[in-house]
């Protein structure tokens, strides 16, 4: 499996014309859910709150920005760590969300293609977050637990004070606050494993993108 995640990265990374498709396919993404899906919630919430409210356009930016950095040599471990971590939660967080949604409503309703491409997108958007989870390399305990930490915050922040993603009715916020927290819990935990085994597979990682740097964080 392993060695298949090398080669998707590589052919991605190795392929200008690929890479900066999947970059712009990001930002497209980025944009369209910042401004559409999440544009109006932000208008109506405090600056503040505003870090934690568009959690997938934000994961795509933060992907976005770690692999042009990894691609020219340029990673940082603990950033690399974060965009992950954004990608795998709220692309799988998406995906059981609408899966959810269709549990209860079925696939009859009239924004169903819409809402079949945020599915589709969004396991796309996990995918890239198993990729960033390779790239982390060797990193020190206490960016690890800086990461989870955010990640933990945003839990607080979108159910305790009420700033979460826009639900459907077919969704109770009691489902999508679990989801979030076991997500949150898994990923930190893999989070805390990962770079010791990435560490023991050597140099593949640095292979495929030039000498990444990283000193611990």
């Amino acid at each position: 499996m392993l060695r298949l995640i090398d080669w998707v990265y590589g052919f991605i990374t190795k392929n200008p014309l690929i890479f900066w498709a999947c970059m712009l396919t990001n930002g497209v993404g980025v944009i369209w859910g910042g401004v559409v899906w999440y544009g109006p919630m932000m208008l109506e919430s405090p600056l503040w709150a505003w870090p934690f409210i568009p959690d997938c356009p934000e994961a795509a930016l933060w992907a976005t920005v770690a692999l042009i950095l990894l691609r020219y040599g340029r990673g940082r471990g603990w950033f690399t760590a974060f965009a992950a971590f954004s990608c795998v939660k709220y692309g799988v967080w998406t995906v059981m969300f609408w899966a959810k949604h269709w549990s209860v409503v079925g696939f009859a309703d009239p924004e169903f293609p819409l809402e079949l491409m945020l599915f589709v997108s969004h396991m796309g958007l996990t995918a890239e977050g198993v990729l960033l989870a390779t790239r982390i390399g060797p990193l020190a305990t206490p960016p690890r637990l800086g990461v989870i930490g955010w990640y933990a915050l945003s839990i607080f922040v979108d159910y305790g004070l009420g700033f979460h993603p826009p639900l459907t009715d077919a969704v109770p916020e009691a489902y999508v606050f679990w989801v979030a927290t076991v997500l949150t819990a898994l990923i930190g935990a893999a989070l805390l494993v990962l770079p010791a085994a990435a560490t023991q597979r050597g140099g593949a990682p640095a292979t495929l993108v030039g000498r990444q740097r990283d000193y611990g964080g």
